[in-house]
């Protein structure tokens, strides 16, 4: 569900980033969101962390600006590109110039990586991890849990 809530997070900086304003009008984007298949749940989570994400690192909203051209790319190794696909790799770039991902967390989610033996982590390996890396990272200075998992799933006490 993680993933799923990750996708509607990039699919609105996009869409920010495309169109250089506000995100508008809220009940608009939900109709989107839902008419692609994502339920309330997911697109509450989604925006709920967006907004703490902002809250909390005001300046990812610089990505948008020229500055973005000026900073640095982290390239692979020889060893992480034989563990990562160029797709997957490409994934992250997406996050950290939307601003959506600190380069710590990128460290980690490549750090990650390379505890996999199997075959090259892909897109879908990528976002997995990456919405768990940031998710888990944010929930650790909320003062207030932002609920990402399955609330029919956990047991009620």
């Amino acid at each position: 569900m993680q993933d799923r809530i990750l996708e509607i997070v990039v699919y609105l900086m996009s869409h920010l980033n495309e169109h250089q304003e506000s995100i508008g009008n809220i009940d608009d984007m939900s109709a989107d969101l839902k008419s692609m298949g994502f339920t309330e749940h997911e697109i509450s989570s989604a925006y709920n962390w967006l907004l703490k994400h902002f809250e909390d690192y005001p300046e990812s909203f610089s990505a948008r600006d020229d500055k973005i051209n000026h900073r640095s790319v982290r390239i692979l190794s020889d060893s992480e590109r034989q563990i990562v696909s160029p797709e997957a790799y490409g994934y992250l770039l997406q996050l950290k110039q939307l601003g959506l991902m600190t380069t710590e967390q990128m460290e980690v989610i490549l750090d990650r990586c390379t505890l996999f033996d199997a075959d090259p982590i892909d897109i879908n390996d990528i976002k997995i991890l990456a919405s768990a890396t940031m998710f888990e990272m944010a929930s650790h200075d909320l003062p207030y849990a932002v609920w990402i998992g399955d609330p029919e799933s956990e047991p009620i006490n």
